[in-house]
């Protein structure tokens, strides 16, 4: 009997869960089950504490012999990373959906101070991913997918999205929210079909 494929999906500094579950509920068609995960960014504490809830649902996913995916969308990207490279064994496959994976630009609107200010923790994950990012095998990277709107996104500069070696897409819309949105539905094919390869 095949395994269930369970996708763990971590939503950004919004936390929007409830549009979240509604945008990859027909995901369930493609045979994947999708797990809307939040880590509540604007609590107060640092990423080490989110991360570890993260782990253990993990954990917990594959102690059940499920096929284990992540997807973060925004600043839940760096944190699906962060996950994946503690899990390399465990997860099968990675997203991230317009999500801030290094420091980058440290002025301007949208500098690195600029949008981490409102999240501790998701500064912190961002710095932690940057220096994990380089330990990652060149096997490994291709388990991982980055999607980025193609028309600007004018909260995450595209520099800080793309990882060198991944599968790198983009969609042709503008804007942050838009461009998550359409990643997961209207353009979510894509998406799918990477995460369902061998």
């Amino acid at each position: 009997m095949s395994k269930e494929h369970k996708v763990v999906i971590i939503p950004g500094l919004g936390d929007d869960t409830k549009h979240l579950r509604l945008a990859v509920a027909p995901w369930n068609r493609k045979g994947l089950t999708p797990i809307v995960y939040s880590v509540d960014w604007r609590n107060g504490e640092g990423f080490e504490p989110k991360l570890e809830g993260l782990l253990t649902l993990v954990d917990k996913l594959e102690a059940e012999g499920n096929l284990i995916s992540l997807v973060g969308t925004s600043a839940g990207g760096s944190a699906a990373l962060n996950a994946f490279v503690k899990r390399l064994d465990a997860v099968h496959r990675v997203i991230n959906v317009c999500g801030r994976l290094r420091v980058g630009p440290t002025t301007g609107y949208r500098s690195f101070d600029s949008m981490t200010k409102t999240s501790l923790a998701f500064a912190q994950a961002v710095k932690m991913f940057e220096g994990l990012e380089g330990s990652i095998s060149t096997q490994d990277i291709k388990r991982i997918m980055t999607v980025r709107s193609l028309l600007g996104d004018e909260l995450v500069p595209k520099s800080t999205t793309i990882i060198e070696g991944a599968r790198n897409i983009w969609v042709p819309t503008p804007e942050h929210v838009i461009s998550i949105g359409a990643s997961l539905t209207v353009f979510s094919h894509r998406l799918i079909e990477f995460l369902t390869q061998e």
